[in-house]
């Protein structure tokens, strides 16, 4: 996997190419942990769009808003130096990246950012996890989605970490206040969602070859392709 700067010292991975659009995907909390998304970001690449995987860190000051607004503004620089709509960027976050996902998707119009789609993997919730855009929880009560991008959500079957309840709750909670999703389950604990395992000694993922970690992922990035491939969705009345 390539590396490259999306700003001056941060660090982004770079798999393929953006035959079929760009998808911009977060790891969850930790400091520079872009590694952690690399079995995603190869499988994504292999289904014919450009993978982008920035470093960030969620233990900064601003809880790491910078960075991942920043790593926004690269993806979309991408597409549109590719020929692409850059409002057709895919976002898609796990775990904690999964939060900010929602928050960016939530408050996309006031930050006047487009999105092709978004993907929640095992995204964290409640009220003392804070999103990395926003920098309080999610909240209760979502803005109304109708005419936005469409949200697809997923969540790993043994996961302990973001259990299944935690994440069909946030899906129920976007789906109420009118956004479009789907809900899907993956055989999976936390790491595996997206093809890695957990070294509970350095307490970092690591890349896994065991077949049902490598199945898990797959079936993620065929989610992440979909929404690459998705038509916009239709516009709200105003």
């Amino acid at each position: 996997m390539d590396d490259h700067e999306y700003a001056p010292g941060r660090r982004v991975l770079v798999r393929g190419t953006p035959e079929r659009g760009v998808v911009l995907l977060w790891h969850g909390r930790g400091v520079d942990s872009s590694s952690w998304m690399g079995p995603l970001a190869d499988r994504v690449a292999a289904r014919g769009a450009l993978a982008l995987a920035p470093d960030w860190s969620s233990e900064t000051p601003d809880g790491g808003r910078s960075d991942l607004l920043t790593s926004v503004r690269y993806a979309r620089e991408q597409a549109s130096g590719a020929g692409l709509d850059p409002d057709r960027v895919v976002v898609a976050g796990w775990s904690l990246g999964g939060t900010a996902a929602t928050s960016l998707a939530v408050h996309s119009e006031r930050l006047g950012v487009g999105l092709g789609g978004v993907v929640l993997i095992a995204p964290a919730d409640g009220p003392g996890v804070l999103d990395g855009i926003s920098g309080g929880p999610l909240p209760r009560t979502l803005p109304r989605g109708e005419g936005r991008c469409r949200i697809d959500v997923l969540y790993g079957q043994d996961d302990t970490s973001t259990p299944p309840d935690q994440v069909s709750g946030l899906e129920l909670r976007l789906r109420a206040a009118g956004w479009t999703t789907s809900l899907q389950a993956v055989a999976a604990d936390h790491g595996e969602i997206v093809g890695c395992r957990y070294d509970a000694r350095r307490e970092v993922y690591r890349p896994s070859e065991e077949a049902r970690a490598r199945a898990a992922a797959d079936q993620v990035a065929d989610v992440v392709a979909a929404a690459v491939s998705r038509p916009p969705a239709p516009s709200s009345a105003s």
